[in-house]
């Protein structure tokens, strides 16, 4: 490769990499999830990036609402609508975020509201 192909080349490099920064400037900035994300994108709720761990179970419930199950104390259901895929020849389960929480005592040993430990979003299915 002759100096000027290897110059042009070069050139179209930086061009590249200069449109690629303007075009990020461009794009909407989306916060990371504190929870993780196993579900279509399309279908996640925007208020589910809101969810973070350390809330309440009463912080949780004003931003979701009631949740819909909780099949064990300290883990909640919410759902969220739509069909997430469960990964199994094209089986669906509705859409929805899992969070559990964790016990928490005062200095006497009396129970306490727990804080969110972890969540997740997708297909909550059998």
């Amino acid at each position: 490769m002759g100096n000027a192909a290897a110059s042009r080349l070069r050139g179209f490099g930086l061009l590249a990499a200069a449109a690629t920064a303007l075009l990020a400037g461009c794009q909407p900035v989306r916060p990371e999830a504190a929870c993780l994300v196993d579900g279509p994108e399309a279908l996640l709720p925007a208020k589910v990036l809101d969810v973070r761990p350390g809330m309440t179970r009463e912080a949780l419930e004003r931003l979701m609402g009631e949740p819909d199950y909780s099949p064990a104390e300290g883990q909640y259901y919410f759902s969220t609508g739509g069909d997430c895929p469960l990964g199994i020849d094209g089986h669906e389960a509705p859409c929805g975020l899992v969070a559990s929480f964790g016990p928490e005592e005062d200095a006497d040993g009396a129970r306490l509201p727990g804080r969110l430990e972890s969540c997740w979003w997708g297909a909550i299915g059998e």
